[in-house]
């Protein structure tokens, strides 16, 4: 079975293509299977279960049989000990869908408890030499369709600091100009968050692109689900580190370091509290310490 034959759920199991005539046929019967008892796409099922029963098959020798794949321990086992370079909330959402498998192809592999996911730590943020990297690997993508997302997520994550789940759900209408701003409503348009100028010009060039009513990040996506930034870098095949989470930090850090008043940033970033902001405020170089502020900000 080749990958073109699963172009009806555009999916393209990149990382697994060499492999793919003797997994594909295995993974896509659990994947129609599951897919036909359950509310979850076979996309985001496919992005979930190739790279596990790549991992058991190829780094553990498992045979690819149904009893042997799906069982809580090689779920548990993979999520802790092969995604260690995934966030917490991607490591969540791909045991999510794989338990979900297991209940499906094998009820009796699912009997074992989940171990928790421990919290992640605050994420760095990037330096200017990294920022220009992430610009370059942007660029250089090789359709037009792809650097138009890699534009897209750098410049709402770098230039407007939104969360993965804000990212997926901006469309061009949200996004409009306040004179000399350019504002990106989130959030259900609970909030509006002013872009910075550098990367307001990318937006710019991006939303003439897109449909009003269509996705600004991946358009064309028939909803926003957890995991669609994870399984585009994924078939990005870069070694950078790019999260949505850095993103936030450092965009966080820049108002900081810049000026902004806590309670403003409270506001456009949508974070609760100033404790939130202390976090943050301890990852500026000591000779760029936030001005507007002492160092704490659990105090107004």
């Amino acid at each position: 079975m080749t990958p073109e034959e699963f172009e009806h759920c555009r999916y393209l199991p990149v990382n697994a293509l060499p492999y793919w005539r003797e997994i594909g046929e295995f993974i896509h019967a659990c994947v129609m299977e599951t897919a036909a008892e359950t509310d979850r796409t076979e996309r985001d099922l496919y992005a979930a279960a190739t790279p596990f029963v790549l991992w058991c098959w190829r780094s553990r020798g498992v045979p690819l049989e149904r009893s042997r794949i799906f069982r809580g321990s090689l779920v548990e086992e993979f999520i802790h000990l092969a995604e260690t370079g995934y966030r917490k909330s991607s490591k969540a959402t791909h045991r999510g869908i794989l338990w979900k498998m297991l209940e499906v192809v094998n009820p009796a592999g699912a009997s074992r408890p989940h171990r928790a996911i421990s919290r992640s730590t605050p994420q760095d943020p990037y330096l200017p030499h990294e920022i220009g990297a992430l610009n370059s690997w942007a660029l250089s993508q090789g359709t037009v369709r792809r650097r138009h997302d890699a534009r897209a997520l750098l410049a709402l994550g770098l230039g407007a600091g939104l969360a993965t789940r804000e990212i997926l759900e901006v469309r061009p209408l949200d996004i409009r100009q306040d004179g000399d701003q350019l504002l990106v409503a989130v959030a259900d348009r609970r909030r509006e968050v002013p872009f910075f100028p550098e990367w307001a010009r990318t937006i710019a060039d991006i939303v003439d692109d897109v449909e009003p009513l269509q996705w600004l990040f991946r358009p064309g996506r028939l909803n926003a689900t957890a995991g669609q930034v994870t399984d585009f870098m994924t078939r990005s095949r870069t070694l950078l580190d790019i999260r949505p989470s850095r993103m936030r930090t450092t965009w966080l850090l820049r108002h900081l370091t810049g000026g902004t008043p806590p309670a403003e940033l409270l506001r456009i970033s949508g974070l609760k509290t100033f404790a939130a902001l202390d976090k943050i405020a301890q990852m500026a170089p000591e000779n760029d310490e936030p001005r507007n502020s002492s160092k704490n900000f659990s105090s107004p």
